[in-house]
């Protein structure tokens, strides 16, 4: 199980090297069946599919969760992505709770890492 967490202030790597795993868990949830069914359940949190991807807006928690299809290589797998606030700055956490193989997870945060103008870890 991968768990991984980028921010915006990360660096950019050009090879394809493993990337690195959080210590804890990535999200508060310990699967990512158990934060598809917490989420279909909260209250405030409207569902729609995306290419095949379910997408949970949160609004209240300024949050957006990608559910991965299957089929994905990196399967099963949620992306997390949160607006955060420290004083007058605004910035976006990712983090990624991951069941697939090591290199499909990797993919993964990378894809959602340049998809969203972050730069890959080394």
């Amino acid at each position: 199980m991968l768990a991984a967490l980028i921010t915006a202030t990360t660096s950019i790597c050009a090879a394809q090297t493993a990337l690195p795993e959080t210590s804890g868990p990535a999200i508060e949830y310990d699967t990512v069946s158990a934060a598809l069914i917490a989420l279909k359940t909260k209250p405030g949190v409207a569902f729609t599919v995306q290419n095949g991807w379910d997408i949970a807006t949160d609004e209240a928690a300024m949050t957006i969760w990608s559910f991965s299809p299957r089929g994905y290589s990196a399967y099963p797998a949620v992306v997390k992505r949160q607006v955060v606030q420290k004083g007058s700055q605004v910035s976006i956490k990712m983090s990624v709770h991951c069941e697939g193989s090591k290199v499909a997870c990797d993919d993964l945060v990378r894809t959602f890492s340049r998809m969203n103008g972050f730069e890959v870890p080394q």
